[in-house]
């Protein structure tokens, strides 16, 4: 059934007026991409892009005081930025990651330098590169342009999908190739050929060493295949052969990944963390607004707003789940990545699905199927008042985008990100008034790439004195002011015996104390 607007005046209008937002939307992606905290999971892709390990890093810090110039180094590309050596810091720190992003990273930087500007201008470029796949996966899905230009509308203004291209980490790629293999699939079994096909296999291959979730993405993808498309040699033989060389490209990397499964426990250990059934509930019910709707840590304020989002949402979802088509690539996706993560995390326990950042996968299949609700809005019998409601979810959802992205744009601290509460900005903002400091930190109480965090925003001249859990070095007797990093009860009971004083929290801060020596 086609979807007609009343007149192509109209038409014309609407289309003009999305591709102005689609315009805004790429824009948005270069706003303030240098102000936001350089956050931890960043400081991993400057670790490894610069060839060097967390080990490497400890070892370097823990047996003398060092001013914190010393940890650029290991935040920026240089002599041990070795192919060799970058593949060894992901199977030894990221071994849930793939290396094709680390790559892309490493020439940009070479090129233009390393900074936190330039790490995430790569995902700032590769997220505006994904916007033209959006459309054209949104065209094969419902052969409607009007359609598909209003999804990437949606797409575009979409606050996670603009969080991830701001992000120096791997998953704005891999959100590229989930859309692009999805998009290549489509048009493959719509016009095959040895070339549509080649392209498929050929994104596949690529996307799989972009990204670990494609796994997941691929098997939907299988899924999709055996249950909406007829059992012909004319799709089965091609789509058997892009698997089964897509699995045997894919071979060398899994081969790495067994040698690092101790490495993988050890790097993934936090997602064996106890959450009880009723908060991963309201963690999984929560994903779909975000397509919509990011607002952090003020996110208890929209609650109205969230709700009624999400209500739109699953409406949209109930309704392309009908029949088969083309949108049940996006719903199996949405299934599988339920049955892996969540299935999981509910019978053994665990919270593989409760970051954020693994909802990528839901949340684009569900910003392209939420343009569906409009089409069958829009060709119900009651047509004046069904064409209303169209239109003013349409403008809502583009509100609540619109103040989303205005809030997250201009803040300093990612939204979402439990870990920007150790206030490494913040932290540095008021060490950076102080002179000759030193800051006492343990590693059992922070996350090494915090150092290197820290390490952009502090005064280079600041020192460090990084105590090793196995090897503590030992606490000066000499200085009269020590600032302490999330201090353990034991580090005080030392300072305690060595005639320091720990006062409590610095400006607010409950990571940071100091310790003042007795006169």
């Amino acid at each position: 059934m086609k979807l007609k607007l009343p007149g192509k005046r109209v038409e014309t209008a609407a289309a003009v007026a999305l591709l102005l937002l689609c315009l805004a939307g790429v824009a948005a992606r270069f706003v303030n991409i240098d102000r936001k905290e350089f956050w931890h999971d960043e400081c991993y892709t400057a670790l490894v892009i610069s060839g060097h390990t967390t080990r490497q890093l400890a070892s370097a810090i823990s047996s003398k005081v060092v001013p914190f110039s010393d940890l650029k180094e290991y935040r920026t590309v240089g002599g041990s930025s070795t192919i060799a050596n970058i593949l060894h810091s992901i199977s030894e720190d990221e071994p849930g990651h793939a290396p094709i992003f680390y790559f892309k990273e490493l020439v940009f930087c070479k090129i233009f330098g390393s900074t936190p500007f330039t790490m995430r201008l790569v995902s700032v470029l590769i997220g505006v590169a994904t916007l033209p796949v959006v459309f054209w996966l949104a065209l094969e899905t419902y052969e409607l342009p009007i359609l598909a230009l209003l999804t990437l509308a949606f797409a575009c203004l979409s606050p996670s999908m603009i969080y991830y291209a701001q992000e120096a980490r791997d998953y704005s790629l891999g959100i590229f190739f989930m859309f692009a293999t999805s998009a290549c699939l489509l048009f493959a079994l719509r016009k095959p050929s040895k070339y549509s096909w080649a392209a498929y296999c050929a994104s596949v291959v690529l996307g799989l060493y972009s990204w670990l979730f494609m796994t997941i993405v691929v098997a939907a993808q299988l899924l999709y295949v055996v249950m909406c498309q007829k059992r012909t040699a004319k799709i089965w033989r091609p789509f058997t052969i892009c698997l089964a060389l897509a699995g045997l490209s894919f071979l060398p990397w899994l081969a790495m990944l067994s040698q690092s499964s101790e490495n993988f426990s050890h790097a993934y250990d936090w997602i064996q963390s106890d959450i009880t059934l009723l908060s991963l509930l309201t963690i999984w019910l929560a994903i779909p607004y975000k397509a919509f709707a990011l607002f952090g840590f003020k996110t208890a304020r929209f609650g109205l707003l969230l709700l009624i989002i999400t209500i739109l949402q699953f409406i949209a979802l109930a309704l392309s789940a009908r029949h088969r088509s083309a949108k049940s690539l996006q719903l199996i996706i949405i299934a599988v990545w339920f049955a892996v993560f969540a299935g999981q995390d509910a019978i053994f326990g665990g919270a593989r699905s409760a970051p954020f950042r693994y909802h990528s996968l839901v949340i684009g299949s569900v910003i392209i199927l939420f343009a569906y609700l409009i089409q069958w809005l829009w060709q119900q019998r009651f047509a004046k008042v069904a064409k209303c409601l169209a239109v003013s979810i349409v403008l809502f959802i583009f509100s609540v985008e619109a103040l989303s992205d205005i809030y997250m744009l201009h803040v300093r601290i990612w939204p979402d990100k439990a870990i920007a509460m150790r206030f490494t900005d913040l932290m540095a903002t008021s060490l950076n008034r102080e002179k000759d400091v030193v800051l006492v930190c343990e590693q059992q109480r922070i996350n090494l790439p915090e150092l290197l965090d820290l390490s952009i925003v502090i005064n280079p001249e600041t020192r460090l004195l990084f105590r090793d859990s196995k090897n503590p070095q030992p606490l000066p007797t000499t200085i009269k002011k020590l600032y302490l990093w999330n201090p353990s009860s034991d580090l005080e009971t030392e300072l305690s015996r060595c005639h320091y004083t720990v006062s409590n929290d610095v400006d607010d801060m409950p990571y940071l104390k100091l310790a003042v020596q007795k006169k």
